[in-house]
Parts: C-alpha cells; sequence; structure tokens
C-alpha cells in the first residue's frame, strides 16, 4: 500500500475543521475584533510621551542663549537679560554666577561652550585666549601659540578619549577660516592651507584621528550669478584628519556644493560607527565617514541631540508637530502631542532629559523638557498598549492551542 503524505494531510485538516467548536470560531473572530481595536488605540497613542513645558529655572526674565549639562544636577547656562550676558553654573538646584557684570571676563563673547573629558568646560575669550570652568571655578586655559595670530571660532575635544587633542576652528590674521590642532602640551599646530571660500562655523570629534566640520560656501564675486551684497549661502561638510603633532590638520573629504541647497547646518551628532547626523534648516544628512557617502533626508530642523542609545533627534521651529528620530537603522518621524510651543535657541542633555530653551509667543523664558526614557516604556500609552496586546494575544492563541489539543485527545 502506498503511503500519500497529501492525502493524510488532508485528513489532518479535515479533522481540526470538522471538530473545532462554536465557541472556537467566536474566539477567531473576537481575535480579530481586537487585533482592529488594537490598531486603532496604538495610532490614537503614537504621540511622544514624556514632553513638558515648564518655567525656565533661572528666572522668565532670562533667556537662555548657550547650555551644557554635564549631568542631571549640573549644567552651565549663558543667560542674557535687558542687554546683560551672565555665564552661570547650577549644582544641585543651587545657582552661582561665574561670569556677571562686574567680572575681569566677558560673558557676551561666549559663542560656545567645549565640555571636556573630566566634566570641565572651556570658553572662549578675546582673541584666542580661553578660560577653563571646572565646579564654577575660572582658571586661564593654558596654551602656547608662539608668534600666530588668529581667533577661535570653535574648539573641541578628541571624543575617544584616548588622547586630549583638541582641534579648533580658527579665523587667520589674514581673515581666512582653517583649523590647527592643539595637544595636551598646549602645542598649536600650523593652520589648515585655505580651502574653496568656505567660512566653517562648527568641527566635532569622530575618533582619534578623523573630525567633521560643517560651514557656508562663499563664492568670490565674481562667481555665480548670487548678488555680491546678499550671496546666498550654501551648506558646505567636510571630513578633517589630525592625529597630533605640528602637522596641519588636513580635508580629507569636501562634500560637492549643491547649488541648489539654501541653508545652515547647525549640529553633528555622532550616533554609530560609521555614520554620522549632519543637520540643517534646509535638510538632513546621514553621511557614512568610510565610505564617503551621504543619504539625505528631507527634514529641516533648528535643534538636534544624541541621546545614550545610538538615537539622534532632531527638532524643528515655533508650531511645528514632528520631530525627526535617526536609529542605527532606520528614521521615523514621530508626532508631538501639540505644537512645538517655543522658538528655540538653545539645547542640551544631561543622560535622561533633553531641554530645549527657548521664548514663547509672549517672549517669557521656557523650557521643552523630553523625558527619553518615556519613549516605549510601559508608563507612555503606547508602551502600556504594546503591553496589552503582546498579552492579550498570548492568551488567546494560547487558548485556542488548548482547544486544539483537547479535540485531538477526543
Amino acid at each position: 500500500m502506498l503511503y500519500h503524505p497529501r492525502s493524510n494531510m488532508a485528513k489532518v485538516w479535515n479533522k481540526i475543521l470538522k471538530q473545532e467548536s462554536e465557541h472556537q470560531w467566536l474566539a477567531i473572530g473576537a481575535f480579530f475584533v481586537f487585533i482592529i481595536l488594537g490598531a486603532v488605540m496604538i495610532k490614537g497613542t503614537s504621540f511622544i510621551p514624556g514632553i513638558d513645558l515648564i518655567d525656565n529655572e533661572i528666572g522668565d526674565e532670562f533667556r537662555i542663549m548657550e547650555s551644557t549639562y554635564i549631568d542631571e544636577n549640573e549644567n552651565y547656562l549663558l543667560t542674557y537679560n535687558q542687554g546683560d550676558y551672565e555665564f552661570i553654573w547650577s549644582n544641585n538646584g543651587d545657582s552661582t554666577t561665574v561670569i556677571g557684570s562686574d567680572s575681569n571676563h566677558d560673558a557676551s563673547s561666549i559663542d560656545f561652550i567645549t565640555k571636556l573629558s573630566n566634566d570641565s568646560i572651556i570658553i572662549p575669550q578675546e582673541g584666542s585666549s580661553m578660560l577653563l570652568i571646572q565646579d564654577g571655578n575660572i582658571y586661564p586655559y593654558e596654551t602656547n601659540y608662539g608668534d600666530d595670530f588668529f581667533s577661535i571660532i570653535h574648539i573641541v575635544q578628541n571624543q575617544q578619549q584616548s588622547n586630549d587633542n583638541l582641534l579648533m576652528l580658527t579665523t587667520e590674521a589674514d581673515g581666512k577660516y582653517g583649523f590647527r590642532g592643539l595637544n595636551s602640551s598646549g602645542i598649536t599646530s600650523s593652520p589648515t592651507p585655505d580651502n574653496q571660500n568656505v567660512e566653517w562655523q562648527k568641527v566635532a570629534s569622530i575618533n582619534d584621528q578623523l573630525w567633521i566640520a560643517t560651514g557656508i560656501y562663499v563664492p568670490s564675486p565674481s562667481i555665480g550669478e548670487d548678488s555680491p551684497a546678499t550671496p546666498s549661502i550654501r551648506p558646505v561638510y567636510a571630513s578633517i584628519i589630525w592625529s597630533g603633532g605640528y602637522t596641519a590638520p588636513m580635508i580629507s573629504y569636501l562634500a560637492p556644493i549643491d547649488t541648489k541647497e539654501v541653508g545652515e547646518y547647525h549640529s553633528i551628532i555622532h550616533y554609530n560607527h560609521d555614520e554620522v547626523i549632519i543637520a540643517g534648516t534646509h535638510k538632513t544628512i546621514r553621511f557614512n565617514h568610510v565610505t564617503n557617502s551621504a543619504e539625505k533626508i528631507d527634514f529641516a530642523s533648528v535643534a538636534g541631540i544624541s541621546d545614550e542609545c545610538n538615537s539622534a533627534w532632531l527638532f524643528n521651529g515655533m508650531d511645528s508637530r514632528s520631530v525627526l528620530r535617526l536609529s542605527e537603522d532606520n528614521h521615523e518621524i514621530m508626532k508631538l502631542p501639540h505644537k512645538l510651543p517655543l522658538t528655540v535657541e538653545s539645547s542640551g542633555f544631561d543622560g535622561d532629559t533633553i531641554y530645549l530653551h527657548g521664548t514663547d509667543n509672549s517672549g517669557n523664558s521656557k523650557v521643552l523638557t523630553f523625558d527619553t526614557t518615556a519613549v516605549g516604556s510601559i508608563e507612555s500609552g503606547r508602551g502600556f498598549l504594546n503591553l496589552s496586546f503582546i498579552i492579550v494575544s498570548l492568551i488567546i492563541f494560547s487558548v485556542m492551542a488548548v482547544n486544539v489539543y483537547d479535540r485531538f485527545r477526543q
């Protein structure tokens, strides 16, 4: 007698269908209804949780122009009020004015705050001088520039922390923009040779030898169709190589300049091994610095922050309703529960919470906080529904499996 596997399989399915009770089919129908209702409810709770608009901790009359967070208990704020700038250190809820109107230093000259690996910070002063601040105390940042004269636009420390090298973005004595390395002994390198009409604005560390810089392309008056008085702002980014010593940093890759793009890059976010996010007021670039390839994402923003989960968060201006979240594998646009209620002037991250400092429609200084740990957590509506969906689905499938098993045993 020949064995027919297809015939036996048909008999098994016939037995299952024949012995199913009306209650079993009712359970299947209820499960599909549950899927539909669950999808609707999850869609309805797809707004980002953990967002809160709070008063400025310094006072509504103080605008926060720059902010750097050491951790959840300590931060530095550059404030502005009625024409006066102050640099404030906040620690465990207590605020201390580090640089005020009666100080020997000038808070109005602070254009950036650089956090170092030992939780101290560097801020610029007149020309090429800088100050080191730790625990609210000011120290001169000792360097040796020789006879060179230049101004520091931005400075960043090697992110890998295998050495204390820093890279400076400078304006040289002849007015040209360039890069200089600064090692742990305070010795500066020679400047990068002149580049193609680029005004560099920001720089970020990627590894021991690689850095990313952004700026704007300003063509010569005789080039292009722009008016010399009001040239178009063309965004530019590049890879810089410098590993220490007196040798000048070198531009290893300059991205092609798109003459159709108009805007500026405001943030450089290093969020995985091979890629950085370059966020701009016109669009977002996911740049692979290993292959020098770039993916353009059609999302404009005014602030960008990375969290501790290899994700980057990009926020747009006042009245925007969405946030772009980029992870290692994909990116998604997430909805805000309400319109962004302020014009963002600075941002920071303390390890759990993103802080967006700005002013509301009335000109009052406010802070929008965003708890990154709440996204997808059990406390959020979306997280609770997801967990409920999984639990109920497992229960229904378990009951159905038990019923099928009991039918076979009869």
